[in-house]
């Protein structure tokens, strides 16, 4: 898999304002994440991941320095272009799942194809995606119906559907009893080695970081160690 670098983050700061107060959360970020990664965020509460996490995904802008994703420069975009850089070519697996409540598991899916405009094939990608996580049988199942694993594994197919070139998640197995855990976790791998997709994890999970083919450690906003682990092209 190649080394094409899809995150590149120079001296990134986010500081959040309350008043006259500031509350610094990343104090000057230096990172590449490469085409192919499989790439844990670890560290202690407050450390900063999630808001790193939410800069890449353009869900939030950087106070200062300079972050690229997938060559945009996202502290340059609008509020607009941020919103169309995460439906065209990023994933998001979130801790809560934020499935759609009135939608059956491939209507979720679904949903997410046709905000990006596919047309009537939408629901055949839809299934297909389900049948290779192996979740046919619940396509048909509201998330209330299904458990806190199945729920995630649809989560994911959400996420996965459109074959973004980055996918997030946070705190992924959070929620997760081990047996769920290492299900998601070896499904998400087979992702990565199938599609050539890249995975970046926010978590505190060690189930997550024996998966992970790369652990970046952030302390008080700063990258204090990054580790890549044996190959796995």
């Amino acid at each position: 898999m190649g080394n094409k670098t899809l995150v590149s983050a120079r001296d990134v700061k986010k500081t959040y304002r309350t008043g006259n107060v500031e509350a610094p959360a990343l104090r000057g970020i230096f990172l590449d994440i490469n085409e192919g990664d499989f790439l844990a965020l670890v560290g202690p509460s407050g450390s900063g991941k999630t808001t790193l996490l939410n800069l890449i995904g353009a869900l939030d802008s950087v106070t200062a320095g300079e972050l690229t994703v997938l060559g945009h420069d996202v502290s340059g975009l609008s509020r607009h272009q941020r919103a169309e850089l995460r439906l065209s070519h990023l994933g998001f697996v979130f801790q809560a799942y934020n499935l759609v409540p009135v939608l059956t598991a491939r209507e979720n899916v679904e949903f997410v194809l046709e905000l990006q405009g596919m047309g009537r094939e939408r629901t055949a990608r839809a299934s297909k995606v389900l049948e290779e996580l192996g979740l046919s049988e619940f396509a048909d199942r509201r998330p209330l119906e299904m458990s806190g694993g199945q729920q995630q594994r649809v989560a994911v197919a959400r996420a996965v559907a459109s074959r973004p070139k980055l996918v997030l998640a946070d705190e992924p197995t959070a929620n997760l009893d081990g047996e769920n855990a290492e299900v998601l976790m070896h499904m998400m791998r087979r992702l990565r080695d199938e599609h050539k997709m890249t995975f970046i994890f926010s978590t505190h999970d060690p189930r997550v970081v024996l998966h992970a083919y790369r652990v970046v450690t952030l302390t008080d906003g700063k990258v204090t160690s990054d580790e890549k682990k044996e190959s796995h092209d």
